[in-house]
């Protein structure tokens, strides 16, 4: 095989297993992971489903993949607990219109309740962010706290995709950004 050849045959591979990731991101964010079927995800992404298995291993090895894809939230821990509710505040206000932020949180939404996805819906919120938080924070029960921390972000977050941004822009943005700021520095607080 010449080299022309593999470097399409990669850019198509990497072409592909982009749609089958695509596909399952928008199906298991529309519908519980024990509803959506590699078939569909198939369909969708316009590929024979032997494909998904080939690129993922079984739907479960591709769910996984699909929630280890979401955006990161590092560059918020990164910066260190001094102002880690502000960062996430700001976060919340100006990222939460995002397609991807809305798809990552429905999926998680969707499939915490099945009994073969939601343990890695909850391994995952875990790992990408509440142990960062309880790294960073420290202290007696940071493990709790970090999940208030989480707990409060999400429901803002659900909040805010549910109500939309309507009553929210007759507040100046630095307000919010304290008001919200100063929710998420009291979920943190000590007990």
């Amino acid at each position: 095989m010449n080299a022309e050849s593999q470097t399409t045959r990669t850019r198509n591979s990497t072409a592909t297993r982009t749609r089958i990731l695509e596909s399952a991101r928008a199906k298991f964010a529309r519908d519980n992971y024990d509803n959506v079927g590699i078939r569909d995800i198939a369909a969708s992404a316009g590929v024979d489903s032997a494909l998904i298995c080939r690129y993922f291993g079984s739907k479960e090895e591709l769910f996984a993949t699909v929630l280890g894809s979401a955006e990161s939230k590092m560059d918020m821990f990164e910066a260190g607990r001094e102002g880690l509710a502000r960062r996430a505040a700001e976060m919340l206000l100006d990222n939460a219109k995002k397609d991807s932020k809305i798809l990552d949180l429905m999926i998680m939404l969707n499939s915490a309740s099945s009994t073969t996805a939601g343990d890695m819906v909850r391994a995952s919120i875990k790992k990408r962010f509440h142990d960062p938080v309880a790294e960073l924070i420290g202290g007696p029960h940071a493990e709790l706290r970090a999940q208030l921390f989480g707990t409060t972000c999400l429901g803002l977050a659900v909040s805010r995709t549910l109500n939309g941004d309507d009553r929210l822009s007759a507040v100046p943005r630095e307000a919010l950004i304290e008001r919200i700021a100063a929710m998420l520095e009291d979920s943190l607080k000590p007990f």
